[in-house]
């Protein structure tokens, strides 16, 4: 499964079972189901779903790339649609641990993400330090921030730790790995008072996603002096040392 929802009538995915016993009415897919709710409905600026997460990383993957085709943009750049992620992040690890991602690709994971402080929908994309699991290269974290400042392009900088993602499967498996994801609510249709709802999230976020992998795409961002820094640092601590003992 890739969102909550009932395989034969068994339930798979991370909800808590007040949410379970609300009584919700169920839509049946054939061999699957999902809460009966909005496949996508657009309302004062939030696109509404039984599954944002993570549809809405898909549609922006494609929008990337309709993007570029229509500025004939020559760059290279590749994209992966995995499946299984809610029972183990199947997809990921598979292509990872097979090499089908060439072992020196910067991986950036796109993903919705529950809303937590401080991210906050409505104030852009989130460039994502880490989730649950691991902290993403500290290097592609900062090219994403700059990138996104250079471009003028709205984003917050969060730790996310509402959940584990595919970055981590990839980084666990050697990968230099980022994050952007677009803050979420009713994660996994999990709505206030133990309801089940749509899961939303705020257009100029999706857009400013869509917008900062394309600068990303096309632009080199200025790299921090990580040398000078790195050379900083190691003076202070010297004379820290030297000044203690």
């Amino acid at each position: 499964m890739d969102h909550p929802g009932y395989v034969g009538g068994e339930f798979l995915g991370g909800v808590p079972p007040e949410y379970l016993e609300s009584g919700a009415a169920r839509r049946d897919f054939g061999r699957f189901a999902m809460w009966d709710l909005p496949a996508c409905e657009i309302s004062q600026g939030r696109i509404h779903s039984r599954a944002c997460d993570n549809l809405i990383s898909c549609a922006s993957i494609l929008a990337v790339f309709q993007e570029l085709e229509q500025e004939q943009a020559e760059t290279a750049v590749m994209a992966a649609f995995t499946c299984a992620e809610e029972v183990g992040l199947l997809g990921s690890v598979y292509l990872a641990r097979g090499g089908a991602v060439p072992p020196d690709v910067r991986v950036l994971s796109l993903e919705t993400s529950a809303e937590r402080p401080p991210a906050q929908m409505g104030h852009g994309v989130v460039v994502r330090v880490g989730d649950r699991t691991s902290i993403f290269d500290p290097r592609l974290t900062s090219e994403l921030a700059s990138s996104a400042a250079e471009s003028g392009v709205q984003y917050q900088r969060c730790l996310m730790s509402g959940g584990t993602c595919e970055a981590t499967a990839y980084q666990l498996y050697g990968y230099r790995v980022a994050g952007l994801c677009v803050p979420l609510g009713n994660y996994h249709n999990c709505a206030p008072n133990h309801q089940i709802g749509a899961e939303y999230v705020d257009m100029g976020d999706v857009l400013s996603m869509v917008h900062l992998c394309n600068a990303i795409v096309r632009h080199k961002p200025r790299q921090r002096p990580w040398k000078k820094l790195k050379a900083a640092l190691e003076l202070r601590l010297n004379e820290a040392l030297t000044h203690r003992f």
